[in-house]
């Protein structure tokens, strides 16, 4: 199967070119404003500038556009955070330790639980989007919603609801996070930057927005990154747990045998920072590492905001508007807690071994 199968050739090529050219908008307006109050990553402003114009001309992407756009926003992204493992050492791993793995999976777990139990009793939800926000919370967003969806018969409304209540709060932890640290969590976090990263990694929803709030403080994404991937790989025993749960919730036998995907450019992105890590390490260390700071690490990051510009035309405002009081509820509540923990376990738990 190739990539083009299904697709409309002349309406691809129209979505990935004018995915690339926002992407090429972002670093111009980055490297403009790079010094000033605005800096901010071109990946951001990607998303921004996305965001911004499917709002504003809300069928551009509904079809002339559309094959382009889903590419980069699904295939594209994915393939992108894969490679990214190439620009970061797996000495990484080292330095998230046995702690920032109990970090990762003790916030999904509490997260998971949380959102479950306050969406469906307090929030008096149904059962299947009680269950997507709680695993799209505690996971890693859209994708997690995807996947989990099939296997608990959610409805099409209710996915919708899950994803748009899960973007909205992604969206606003992508640029609260960096403000929050530069600002009232300064003296908490000690300006320590591989917190920051800790607390991105575990406590932010969709890997974009992971990616997108840790590019804003140096050093971060790295860290980042590797605590997303751990709760990326929890993908299949999460899509597993919400289905038996779903039946116990309703008591209803789903009758058919669980399909889980395999997160492939999560295991990606973990090998290729072994062979960052070994290349490094090998006498041609010095070349790779001037090759990876001329070259490949500018090159990863034009991927992520080619991929971003994409992500953004998900992000429509009529949809989030039809969210409805409950949804909203218990969306923030499972966001503010997942961050609020989050942040807990990286200062008691991570930081003093870190």
């Amino acid at each position: 199967m190739t990539i083009f199968q299904n697709r409309r050739p002349a309406e691809l090529v129209r979505g990935l070119l004018l995915t690339l050219f926002i992407a090429a908008a972002a670093f111009i307006t980055w490297w403009l404003l790079k010094g000033t109050w605005l800096t901010v990553s071109a990946l951001l402003w990607a998303f921004i500038y996305s965001i911004v114009l499917v709002n504003l001309f809300p069928k551009l992407t509904e079809s002339q556009f559309k094959p382009g756009v889903e590419f980069t926003s699904s295939r594209l992204l994915r393939f992108a955070i894969g490679i990214l493992g190439l620009t970061i050492s797996a000495a990484v791993w080292v330095k998230m330790g046995p702690i920032g793995l109990i970090v990762a999976l003790a916030n999904l777990a509490f997260s998971f639980g949380f959102g479950l139990i306050f969406c469906k009793y307090v929030m008096k939800m149904d059962s299947p989007l009680a269950v997507l926000i709680a695993v799209g919370t505690s996971i890693c967003g859209s994708s997690a919603i995807a996947a989990t969806a099939p296997a608990i018969r959610a409805k099409a409304e209710q996915i919708g609801l899950a994803v748009a209540v899960v973007t909205l709060f992604g969206l606003i932890a992508m640029f609260a996070y960096p403000f929050l640290y530069n600002g009232p969590l300064a003296s908490f976090l000690g300006q320590n930057r591989s917190a920051f990263g800790m607390w991105a990694g575990t406590g932010i929803h969709d890997t974009a927005d992971v990616i997108a709030a840790a590019s804003q403080v140096d050093g971060a994404t790295s860290l980042a990154m590797s605590a997303k991937s751990v709760r990326i790989l929890m993908i299949g025993p999460m899509v597993i747990l919400s289905a038996l749960l779903f039946r116990r919730l309703s008591q209803e036998s789903l009758g058919e045998k669980l399909k889980v995907s395999t997160p492939w450019f999560a295991i990606a992105f973990i090998a290729f920072t072994l062979v960052n890590f070994a290349i490094a390490s090998s006498p041609v260390g010095g070349s790779w590492s001037s090759f990876d700071s001329k070259f490949l690490s500018p090159a990863v990051t034009f991927l992520l905001a080619w991929s971003f510009a994409g992500v953004g035309f998900k992000v429509r405002f009529s949809s989030i508007a039809s969210i409805g009081v409950k949804t909203f509820l218990g969306g923030m509540a499972a966001a503010v807690v997942a961050g609020g923990v989050s942040l807990l376990l990286v200062k008691l738990l991570w930081m003093p071994f870190a």
